[in-house]
């Protein structure tokens, strides 16, 4: 039995407000979690995503256990009380993410359960916010247009595979994702520079909660690696971000990846955390 106050229960539409709230107490490192939180906003899928620990109008911490498993502002407390919950559950989610040492006290008790699934841990990533853009050399980039998905979606195919180490196109064919990829060009969260019908660089405005917008999906094509297209596209990618979606820009990167932490440093991005991803 869960202890009183510490019992982990569903998120009712009842106490959305407060999950929602809390959630928004650190919105850089939440945004994730917090868009989606904010996206079932009172429908029936919210209970069966969201779990919180604690008083419902005065939540210890909120777990998400959708597509990924994502703790919310949790404390100790809270944590292992969702990973114990969790523990006794089969995996559904295809990675676990956040705050690092979140994600360390949660796994400490998920390992026995779900570490025979893991295919790669992914410890560090730095968590970064964008300061002042600098100014680069423009280099065209845009908002992707409804009717450009055939350029879009090869990129963004070719991007998930060599940053997740899957490939979107198997299950379903890729039905899923090129919906994915078209709904966020409908909301004009995708950003590129194209060339004679060829995109060079793309970045998705992956998560908007609060006053942040999350990039996510950047790319920059093989042939044009190492020529400062990533860092200036990044430098205007802020400037276009804040002025059509939120004020504050973040990422999240592999610590190993040298080549984007720079250009991402030369584009004005600043760590302020640090996040942890397990894929399996």
């Amino acid at each position: 039995m869960f202890r009183r106050g510490g019992r982990v229960r569903s998120v009712r539409t009842g106490g959305h407000e407060a999950a929602l709230a809390l959630a928004l107490s650190e919105p850089v490192t939440n945004a994730l979690a917090g868009a989606r939180l904010r996206e079932l906003d009172r429908s029936v899928g919210l209970a069966q995503e969201f779990s919180f620990c604690g008083e419902e109008m005065s939540p210890e911490g909120l777990l998400w256990h959708g597509v990924n498993l994502a703790p919310v502002s949790a404390t100790d407390h809270a944590l292992e009380e969702f990973g114990r919950f969790q523990a006794s559950r089969a995996r559904r989610s295809s990675s676990v993410v956040g705050d690092r040492r979140s994600v360390e006290v949660l796994w400490e008790h998920l390992s026995g359960a779900w570490g025979a699934d893991v295919r790669e841990y992914r410890w560090s990533q730095p968590l970064l916010l964008a300061e002042d853009a600098p100014a680069l050399d423009q280099v065209g980039l845009r908002a992707a247009l409804p009717g450009e998905e055939g350029a879009v979606f090869p990129a963004a195919v070719a991007m998930f595979r060599e940053e997740v180490g899957v490939d979107p196109l198997l299950g379903d064919g890729g039905r899923s994702y090129r919906t994915r990829v078209t709904e966020l060009i409908r909301q004009r969260r995708t950003y590129v520079v194209i060339e004679n019908g060829l995109v060079h660089f793309k970045a998705d405005v992956g998560a908007l909660f609060g006053p942040v917008a999350q990039i996510h999906g950047v790319w920059v094509r093989p042939t044009h690696r190492g020529r400062g297209l990533g860092r200036a596209a990044m430098a205007e990618l802020v400037r276009q971000v804040r002025r059509d979606h939120a004020p504050q820009v973040s990422l999240y990167v592999n610590d190993f990846n040298d080549p984007a932490r720079r250009a991402y440093a030369a584009a004005g991005f600043r760590q302020v955390g640090e996040l942890s991803t397990i894929l399996f």
